[in-house]
């Protein structure tokens, strides 16, 4: 019976001394780098590559080139069409040529010497109309031909006041709204013609190349990925105990493997969200299982050149 006895005890004896375990000291994570990601605006061949993969770059390089002719041609067609559009406006705010002008000073002098010889004539028939003279179909004919032409001289006038007083307002800037809509468009094509380069946004080191040459990405697809920056930062998974001990701005101590010493951070940021399952699911002691994703700024002279994805854990300063 005691030997029994003895083997339960040695047998449970494990799970008692995991029971007393104290708490975990440690939050576990993995260094990070920002990742800035260049997308393809189109989905064009990839006609030439400035960079290779692991290459430092600065911000602003060029990283790699799509086809981009039928853009230009684009461009090509939209400056022709800004151009149409500034004549178009000079020409409206020039007002009519002085060659219009004068063609309609010589109509209305025109018109108004016929309408006098009309009413010369006129007026003589009226007078020996009543003699017989003439007929009264003559006369009448005549009154007919005087008001054509009374008619015909205030015509003139009124198109030689629209030339002297040049094109309407409207017509002026409906024209000028015409070529700042035909500048937007040739704005935005020129920005999309500058895209078909994907550029590093930033400095850093070129990560990932996922296309080769020639290859046609779809629009969006992440055509380069740049480690920004020079130096990672720590993501590690904050016990739940801990939310109440850590805030962000606190110093805190890294571990990273493969250095002898640790590195001193800075928290930079708590997620309030736990990263499995949601708290209020949870008993008392389920809840001590819970983590907070953290992120912690690592000082930068220690932590310069760390590769991507070292595991690495955090301690507490008063640990």
């Amino acid at each position: 019976m005691r030997a029994h006895s003895g083997l339960i005890l040695l047998l449970i004896s494990p799970f008692l001394l995991a029971a007393c375990d104290p708490a975990p000291v440690e939050a576990l994570g993995t260094l990070e780098w920002d990742r800035v990601n260049g997308r393809a605006v189109a989905s064009e061949a990839i006609v030439e590559m400035f960079a290779h993969e692991g290459d430092r770059v600065a911000a602003g390089a060029p990283l790699l080139k799509l086809d981009s002719r039928l853009q230009e041609a684009l461009v090509s067609r939209l400056k022709a069409v800004v151009v149409q559009a500034e004549w178009k406006l000079k020409k409206l705010e020039a007002g009519y040529r002085p060659e219009e002008v004068a063609s309609a000073i010589a109509d209305a002098e025109a018109a108004k010497y016929n309408r006098q010889t009309m009413q010369l004539e006129s007026e003589r028939k009226e007078k020996v109309r009543s003699t017989g003279a003439v007929s009264g179909r003559s006369a009448d004919l005549s009154a007919n031909s005087l008001a054509q032409a009374k008619a015909a001289e205030r015509s003139a006038n009124e198109r030689l006041k629209m030339l002297q007083s040049g094109y309407r307002k409207e017509e002026v800037e409906q024209a000028r709204a015409g070529l700042e809509a035909a500048r937007a468009e040739l704005l935005h094509a020129t920005e999309a013609l500058e895209r078909y380069t994907v550029k590093a946004e930033r400095a850093g080191v070129l990560d990932s190349l996922p296309f080769k040459l020639g290859d046609k990405p779809p629009i969006g697809a992440v055509v380069t990925t740049v480690l920004a920056g020079d130096t990672p930062w720590a993501r590690v998974y904050l016990p739940e105990p801990w939310m109440s001990r850590v805030k962000p701005g606190d110093t805190v101590e890294v571990i990273v493997d493969g250095r002898a010493g640790p590195i001193r951070g800075k928290v930079r940021y708590i997620e309030s969200n736990a990263s499995f399952t949601p708290y209020y699911t949870l008993s008392e002691d389920d809840r001590s299982r819970l983590s907070f994703v953290t992120q912690i700024d690592l000082d930068t002279e220690s932590a310069k050149g760390l590769p991507l994805g070292i595991p690495v854990r955090m301690r507490l300063l008063d640990e």
